[in-house]
């Protein structure tokens, strides 16, 4: 009996020392746990002490374009690489390159968005209805500041207070300025029209026309007349863009204002020596005239 009991004593020694070690070991777990809490904790306390940072650094920069393909809208509008899209319908954009392509990629084909553009200190604004072609990146902080100070004091004007214009310049800086929208003299009474943008070639051949059918029969006349002013009312922009390239002129530049004079004055900010006709701003600036050499008699 005594020799069962102590059997017993030292099962239950046996047991209570198993059970210390199982407590011991789960200590021990525990403080190997607690750390790495600790330092998962830490790392997430860090990621979100550095996100409002990132935000912040998103949220003060613009986009840029980097390159510009061949053949694409934004080469058509006359975008260059170096420009800085700084906002969209007058709101300054900072967010990401993806959401600024989805929301010109479903833009209204017909009214379009009102990008506002910086090129070298001077804001001006284009009018886009699709996808630019080109390839973005994100302004570098220096320049970001510049463009923030420049749109301060700027005002975008709303896209329904503003038209596209086109200015073609020739190699002596003579500019013409075509409004793109329907003139409705040019359906109405097309000689007046051709007359008033100079296109004294098609001018000739209209009253040759015009003539020689009513030479014929008043009704062939009046047939056309509607048929001329059917085709100036389609071909109007072509023709004023073809003349002035025949003349030696190219496309400058492709921008949104309100008015003829405002264009003139935003040209004279990218040159400050170029002419209009007629010219809205005053004369443009001039070179001094070098000083003549006298010959030094011998």
């Amino acid at each position: 009996m005594a020799e069962q009991g102590l059997a017993e004593n030292g099962d239950q020694a046996a047991a209570a020392m198993a059970a210390a070690a199982i407590e011991a070991d789960i200590d021990t777990m525990m403080e190997q746990q607690v750390p790495a809490r600790s330092n998962v904790e830490a790392a997430q306390g860090d990621a979100s002490a550095s996100s409002p940072a990132a935000d912040t650094e998103a949220a003060s920069t613009f986009l840029v374009i980097k390159e510009l393909r061949g053949i694409s809208r934004g080469r058509s509008l006359r975008l260059q690489p170096e420009d800085i899209v700084v906002a969209i319908d007058g709101t300054p954009y900072h967010q990401d390159i993806e959401t600024f392509l989805d929301i010109i990629f479903e833009c209204d084909p017909e009214t379009g968005k009102l990008l506002t553009i910086w090129r070298n200190g001077v804001l001006f604004n284009v009018i886009v209805r699709g996808p630019l072609g080109c390839t973005l990146e994100h302004a570098k902080p220096e320049v970001a500041e510049k463009v923030t100070a420049a749109f301060a004091n700027y005002t975008a004007p709303q896209i329904e207070t503003v038209a596209t214009y086109e200015i073609l310049r020739d190699m002596f800086r003579k500019c013409v300025v075509i409004d793109t929208r329907l003139s409705q003299m040019a359906m109405i009474f097309p000689p007046l029209w051709l007359a008033q943008n100079r296109l004294w070639e098609v001018l000739i051949a209209t009253f040759l026309i015009y003539g020689a059918t009513l030479s014929v029969h008043w009704v062939l006349f009046v047939i056309t007349y509607v048929i001329l002013s059917i085709y100036f009312r389609k071909a109007h922009l072509v023709l004023r863009r073809s003349f002035a390239m025949m003349r030696g002129r190219h496309i400058w530049m492709v921008t949104a204002a309100a008015s003829e004079l405002e264009i003139q004055r935003l040209c004279r900010s990218f040159d400050a020596k170029c002419t209009f006709t007629p010219d809205l701003v005053g004369p443009p600036q001039v070179d001094e005239a070098p000083k003549k050499r006298r010959r030094r008699r011998a």
